[in-house]
């Protein structure tokens, strides 16, 4: 009964945000962000599995504000404290049955925040991480990502070769080596990321690349943590939300003038055509229903040159279903993500962690 009552009426952020966000426990940066995003088009784009992992996230907020996020909301990003087969195989082409592996590390630490087994379970997948980060593009970067933002907020991580190391650093690197192999880096001005997240893979490209402005598109209370993120690691450079704003002209010239912008998904639809050189969707299209990727998909072939996303090869968007729907399914090799016709594939490519996921590569003519 409780399984036809949740699929009839499913659980939505607003009414718990009307609920709480008096009561004190958000500060007011995440106030102000969560009010205008509620009262704004971009709610409406929101996938029912979201509405769900956005209640548990803010109450971690609310408990903690951001002291426990790295034990608590990023495993609804990108850390994994539990994997299986179809996510670590990649990862073995380059070390199966090598005899010479040598470290300096604690992979047997416990964290504070993880009981034994999920702890090891966690250090072994950093060490394979590591291992695999032998191409010198990348193992040369990995001094540039601050300890300050990537282990911070009681995010666990082991130290390797007298470095700490998180899965997050290493797996932005692998997002940054595909990327750059499919759309160099250094060629480019503009760059918007959609669905960043925690902000780690905004944070390693402009820690490779300090020249790049950067833009973030995303949703509360993502785009408050990769907001509260950047402003650690870059207090030079000039930060702004730019969610009051609809005119045209306006957000253009703010954003050129800001070397990091955040707005939200409706304000796609008043940026000049072909204004960023690139597009990023890491982890985040799997996890939107299609008529949201379709609008998506409709304004990045008028704002976008190029664009790089990421996604599982095959998913089930497990909210978008309901009593008389049936749950959407993706598989892009299938045609579920209706890639507009003057898209030219540039790029694909397996990655190397999960292993069941693809990067693709676009140029949009």
């Amino acid at each position: 009964m409780k399984k036809i009552f949740n699929k009839l009426f499913p659980k939505k952020f607003k009414p718990y945000w009307d609920r709480n966000k008096n009561t004190g426990k958000f500060d007011d940066t995440l106030k102000f962000i969560t009010e205008n995003f509620v009262n704004s088009d971009s709610y409406k784009f929101v996938s029912n599995q979201w509405h769900l992992l956005n209640i548990n996230d803010f109450e971690s907020l609310k408990k903690n504000g951001l002291n426990k996020y790295g034990s608590e909301i990023s495993t609804h990003y990108f850390t994994f404290l539990d994997y299986n087969e179809e996510h670590i195989k990649n990862l073995f082409k380059i070390i199966n049955n090598k005899n010479n592996v040598s470290y300096q590390t604690n992979v047997f630490k416990k964290h504070s925040n993880l009981d034994h087994k999920t702890s090891l379970i966690y250090n072994l997948l950093c060490l394979l991480l590591y291992e695999n980060l032998k191409h010198p593009k990348c193992l040369e970067h990995l001094s540039k990502l601050s300890d300050k933002t990537y282990c911070n907020h009681d995010h666990p991580f082991i130290n390797i070769d007298d470095q700490k190391i998180t899965s997050d650093k290493i797996i932005s690197l692998f997002d940054f080596e595909n990327i750059d192999n499919f759309c160099k880096l250094n060629d480019q001005n503009n760059i918007l990321e959609i669905g960043a997240g925690s902000g780690r893979l905004c944070e390693c490209l402009l820690s490779i690349n300090q020249k790049l402005k950067y833009t973030i598109c995303d949703i509360p209370p993502s785009i408050y943590i990769a907001y509260e993120r950047v402003k650690i690691r870059f207090p030079e450079k000039k930060i702004e939300l730019l969610f009051n704003i609809e005119n045209p002209e306006q957000i253009i010239k703010k954003i050129n003038e800001n070397d990091i912008s955040f707005i939200f998904p409706h304000q796609l639809k008043i940026v000049k055509k072909f204004y960023f050189d690139l597009t990023i969707a890491v982890d985040c299209f799997h996890e939107m229903d299609k008529k949201t990727l379709n609008y998506y998909f409709y304004n990045l072939n008028n704002v976008t040159k190029n664009f790089y996303f990421s996604i599982w090869k095959k998913t089930k968007n497990w909210g978008s279903g309901g009593l008389f729907k049936k749950t959407e399914n993706l598989d892009f090799d299938k045609g579920d993500y209706n890639i507009p016709n003057n898209w030219q594939k540039k790029f694909r490519e397996n990655l190397k962690f999960p292993s069941n996921q693809i990067g693709l590569g676009f140029k949009i003519k």
